[in-house]
C-alpha cells in the first residue's frame, strides 16, 4: 500500500464502493445503484477533511460522465492495482547501469539470455560492463528459443519486475515524463537557478564576479541569465536559497557537483507527496550509485513534511509545486 498515492486510494475506494453498489442493486433488481457522488457523500464521514473532499471530487467529475464512462474507469482503475508488479516490457528509461547491477547477481547463462532479448545497443554496452564476450548478432550465442518458452517467460517476469514502465505510474506527469538525459538537465538546471537566486543576496559586483569565476564558463553564463531573469525572488526564498548553497558547498566537491547536489536536493523537495512508486521511478534513471542517496533525501524530505507545522507546510508545498512548475516549462523549452 505504501506504493499507493493518496488520488489513487482515493480512486480506488471509489471504485469499490461502485462495484459493491452495482452489485447490490443487481441482487435486490434494482434499475441502477446510487450515483458516484451520492456513494461519496456517504463514505466521507469515515475519512479525513482532505481525503473527503478528494473523494468528493473525483465523484463529482465521474458524476458529469456517461455511465457507459464510469464503468470503464472503473475497470481501469481495477486493471491498474491488478498490473503492479507484473510489467510487460521495458521501460525506454532505465538507466543501463542498473540492468548491469541486476544481471552482476545472475549465472553467466541468465546474463546471456537476457541481454539476448534487450535492445542490440544496449545489450552491447551492458555486455562491456559485464566483461562478457557478447554479441547480439553471433550465432555462437546460444537462441532463447532453445531453452524453452516457459524458462524464458519466467527469467523475463522475473527480470522486468525489478523495474517499472511509465504506464505502470498513477497520472504521470511532465516530471514523470523527463527522459533519462533530461531529468539529468533538469537537475542541473534546478541546481543553477537555485544559486543565481543565493547570488540576489550578493550586494557587491567584485564579491558576485569572484564567486561566479568558481564555476566553469557554461555555468557561470547561465547562472548570470538566470540572475537576470529573477528580479522579484522574495527576500525569504533568496534566504533559504544561500542557505542551501552554503550548506551543499565543499572544497572537496568541484563546482559542477555541488549544483548537481542542489538540484538533486530540490528535485526530492518535488516528491513530498508523490507515492513511492514515482520516487523508484525516477531513481531508475539514475546512475544506481546515486540511488541510495535520492531515496534519502526523499524519505528525509516527506518526514519534514509530515512533521512541519502549518506555515513550513504551506512553505514545503509552495517549493514542490515550483519544481513541478518548473518541470512543465523544462518539457516545453528546455529551460527553467
Amino acid at each position: 500500500m505504501k506504493t499507493i498515492s493518496k488520488a489513487e486510494k482515493t480512486d480506488i475506494l471509489l471504485a469499490l464502493a461502485m462495484t459493491f453498489e452495482s452489485k447490490s442493486a443487481a441482487a435486490a433488481g434494482s434499475a441502477a445503484p446510487p450515483p458516484p457522488l451520492e456513494l461519496a457523500e456517504a463514505i466521507r464521514g469515515a475519512l479525513s477533511d482532505e481525503d473527503g473532499e478528494a473523494l468528493r471530487a473525483r465523484a463529482a467529475a465521474l458524476d458529469a460522465l456517461p455511465a457507459a464512462d464510469r464503468e470503464t474507469w472503473r475497470e481501469r482503475r481495477f486493471e491498474k492495482i491488478r498490473g503492479r508488479g507484473m510489467a510487460s516490457r521495458l521501460d525506454e528509461n532505465i538507466n543501463p547501469s542498473h540492468v548491469v547491477e541486476i544481471l552482476s547477481r545472475e549465472p553467466r547463462a541468465i546474463q546471456f539470455l537476457i541481454l539476448r532479448n534487450l535492445p542490440a545497443d544496449l545489450s552491447r554496452r551492458i555486455s562491456l560492463y559485464l566483461d562478457l564476450n557478447f554479441l547480439p548478432e553471433s550465432p555462437n550465442v546460444k537462441s532463447s528459443a532453445s531453452i524453452g518458452e516457459d524458462l524464458v517467460a519466467l527469467v523475463r517476469r522475473k527480470f522486468l519486475a525489478n523495474f517499472i514502465a511509465l504506464e505502470d505510474l498513477y497520472e504521470p506527469d511532465e516530471v514523470d515524463r523527463l527522459s533519462i538525459n533530461e531529468l539529468e538537465n533538469f537537475i542541473r538546471q534546478l541546481g543553477l537557478r537555485e544559486i543565481a537566486i543565493a547570488c540576489r543576496g550578493i550586494n557587491s559586483k567584485e564579491t558576485l564576479a569572484a564567486f561566479l569565476n568558481r564555476f566553469d564558463e557554461e555555468d557561470a553564463r547561465e547562472i548570470a541569465l538566470y540572475l537576470t531573469e529573477l528580479d522579484k525572488i522574495r527576500p525569504f526564498w533568496v534566504a533559504q536559497a544561500d542557505a542551501l548553497v552554503r550548506k551543499s558547498w565543499s572544497a572537496d566537491l568541484p563546482p559542477a557537483k555541488v549544483v548537481k547536489k542542489i538540484g538533486l536536493q530540490l528535485l526530492a523537495s518535488g516528491f513530498i507527496e508523490r507515492d513511492e512508486a514515482k520516487s523508484d521511478y525516477a531513481a531508475q534513471k539514475m546512475p544506481f550509485r546515486e540511488v541510495k542517496n535520492w531515496q534519502r533525501l526523499v524519505r528525509v524530505g516527506k518526514k519534514k513534511y509530515s512533521a512541519a507545522d502549518e506555515d513550513e507546510r504551506l512553505r514545503l508545498d509552495k517549493r514542490r509545486r515550483t519544481v513541478e512548475r518548473l518541470a512543465v516549462k523544462f518539457a516545453e523549452t528546455g529551460k527553467l
